[in-house]
C-alpha cells in the first residue's frame, strides 16, 4: 500500500468523523441558541409578571391606605356613640326612677311625704296686734 492510499483513507476516515463533528456543533449551536431564545422570553415574561404585580402593589396600597382611614373614622365615631348612649342610659334611669316615684304618689305607696308631714306639723302664724309704724 502507498502512502497515498493511506493518506485518502485517512482523509476519508476523519472526513467523515468532521462532517458529524460539524453536523453535532450545529445543532449545538442551534439548541444553545434555543435555549438562549427561552432564556431571554423567560425574562420577559418575569419583568412583565414585576410590572403587573407592582401595578397591583400600588392600587392594593391605595385600597389599604383608604381603608386604614375609614376605619379610623368608624371607630371615632363608634367610641361617640358609646359615650353618647352611656348618658342617654343614665337620662333614662333617671327618668325611669322618676316616673316610679310619681306613680308611687299617685298611688298613695308614699307612707312617709316629707312634703306633707311638714305642713302637717306647722302651726298657724299667729299675729299680735302690733301695728304698723
Amino acid at each position: 500500500m502507498s502512502l497515498s492510499c493511506k493518506r485518502s483513507e485517512y482523509e476519508a476516515r476523519y472526513a467523515n468523523m468532521d462532517e458529524k463533528k460539524r453536523k453535532r456543533m450545529a445543532s449545538n449551536r442551534e439548541s444553545a441558541k434555543r435555549s438562549r431564545l427561552k432564556r431571554e422570553q423567560r425574562v420577559k415574561d418575569l419583568v412583565n409578571e414585576i410590572a403587573t404585580m407592582k401595578e397591583q402593589i400600588f392600587e392594593l396600597n391605595g385600597q389599604y391606605n383608604d381603608l386604614s382611614q375609614r376605619t379610623r373614622i368608624l371607630l371615632q365615631e363608634n367610641q361617640a356613640l358609646k359615650v353618647e348612649k352611656a348618658k342617654l342610659a343614665e337620662y333614662l334611669d333617671n327618668l325611669c326612677s322618676i316616673c316610679m316615684r310619681f306613680r308611687q304618689m299617685q298611688s298613695g305607696c308614699f307612707s312617709n311625704q316629707p312634703w306633707q308631714q311638714a305642713y302637717s306639723q306647722m302651726q298657724p302664724i299667729i299675729t299680735t296686734g302690733m301695728s304698723e309704724s
